[in-house]
């Protein structure tokens, strides 16, 4: 049985055509000449009994997704992917087909999966040492054992991923989705236990003030995972449009700041900051500033302000992909 697969295929011929080629039509870059394309792939079968195969029911596009199908992410995880992969490691999905040793899931069971391809997945029972404590995002066997390399399903071209019909995954990254949560909020969980592990790692204290750059959805899950664990810190939210500040007050941002305005002198009126001008390049703020910047976006504009904003001896945590910068001036840190 064939199934339809939106796949990235890395070569450095395809990958250098779409460079050059995606400045005269955009459209290049999925129409199958460069890596990415629309494909009649087969359907994936169980590695074995420990194994579940799923039906899509909704694929999430991750900035991440769409930075790979630009060309714009970073080669450093490259050698830990595999090629052709299927897209894909948001997701929510039903049962398909279930292995004998798969525990007690069910056909027809609505799941999503844990995007992290760690020991257990890859057949070792003896597990890393980061695994072996919890810590499955650092796991150290990403390109070892009886999977091809991945760090997640969508960048492992044994698991697929969810921008097909079908993928596949090992029992120990199952759960569950209960009756009262819709797909469209289950298909969230990746993107907010994002923010749930930046704010458990780097929480603010309750009467320190807080910013957060970037009201897309990991900006708005970083907000939702600080109010979820309690805090009570007052946090100020940069975002764009209108539809994002309704989102970020719902979530219980205290303040929204405009990205579309000057929003450092904002900030510096609101902390008491002065602005400097510098001989040439991006003006100062010196004095003031937030206690903590949680960038959400990534960028090297967004992440070069959170370093301006934050007051000294404030903390900036990196929750947004920031790829490979070159315009962060790293002076004021």
């Amino acid at each position: 049985m064939f199934m339809q697969a939106i796949q990235f295929n890395a070569s450095i011929p395809r990958y250098a055509f779409g460079l050059a080629a995606q400045k005269i039509s955009p459209s290049i870059l999925w129409n199958g000449m460069s890596c990415t394309a629309l494909r009649d792939v087969p359907e994936p079968t169980l590695p074995n009994d420990e194994w579940v195969k799923i039906k899509t029911r909704y694929g999430g596009i991750c900035g991440t997704d769409l930075g790979t199908m630009h060309l714009h992410t970073s080669p450093y995880l490259s050698p830990l992917s595999s090629f052709p992969f299927t897209f894909g490691h948001e997701n929510v999905g039903t049962l398909a087909e279930v292995g004998a040793r798969a525990g007690a899931f069910q056909v027809g069971e609505r799941v999503t999966v844990e995007a992290l391809l760690w020991c257990k997945p890859r057949g070792f029972q003896d597990l890393c040492r980061f695994c072996a404590r919890g810590e499955i995002n650092l796991c150290e066997r990403m390109n070892e054992g009886a999977l091809a390399p991945g760090v997640q399903p969508g960048f492992c071209r044994d698991t697929g991923g969810s921008w097909s019909e079908y993928y596949l995954a090992h029992a120990s990254q199952l759960a569950r989705i209960p009756d009262n949560v819709s797909d469209e909020n289950a298909l969230l969980v990746e993107p907010f236990a994002v923010g749930l592990h930046a704010a458990l790692q780097y929480p603010p204290r309750a009467n320190e003030t807080v910013l957060i750059m970037g009201a897309g959805v990991i900006g708005l899950m970083m907000l939702a995972a600080l109010r979820a664990t309690g805090s009570k810190a007052n946090i100020w939210v940069v975002a764009r449009y209108p539809f994002q500040a309704a989102a970020a007050r719902r979530l219980g941002a205290t303040e929204i700041i405009d990205g579309k305005q000057d929003y450092l002198a904002d900030i510096a009126k609101r902390t008491d900051a002065q602005i400097l001008k510098p001989i040439i390049g991006k003006r100062v703020m010196y004095g003031g500033g937030v206690d903590v910047t949680y960038e959400c976006v990534g960028s090297d504009a967004s992440i070069d302000d959170a370093l301006r904003l934050t007051r000294h001896r404030g903390r900036v945590v990196l929750v947004g992909v920031p790829g490979i910068t070159k315009q962060v001036d790293w002076t004021a840190i």
